[in-house]
């Protein structure tokens, strides 16, 4: 069985450091209003899963905190907004 294993790293103030390594590319879509679709290369789905995760461990929902994946690291071409945010 093979095994990924994911390290995120915070700063002082406990957000997570999203570094973007390579040439993310990340692809999102509704196909209908019950199906989100997302495609994208390795480097892509692994920034994907770093801030998933990284949000998933960060402590402080309270803050409004929250990542943008379109903006922040310019991965998307479809001009979408991905925000991951977290709650209670």
């Amino acid at each position: 069985m093979k095994k990924a294993n994911i390290e995120i790293e915070y700063n002082e103030m406990g957000f997570p450091i999203i570094e973007k390594l390579g040439k993310p590319k990340l692809s999102f879509s509704l196909e209908n209003p019950n199906e989100l679709h997302i495609e994208g290369n390795q480097d892509g789905l692994l920034l994907l899963a770093k801030a998933l995760l990284g949000m998933a461990e960060y402590e402080n929902c309270d803050d409004g905190f929250h990542i943008h994946l379109d903006d922040l690291y310019e991965i998307n071409n479809a001009d979408k907004t991905f925000i991951i945010s977290k709650n209670k």
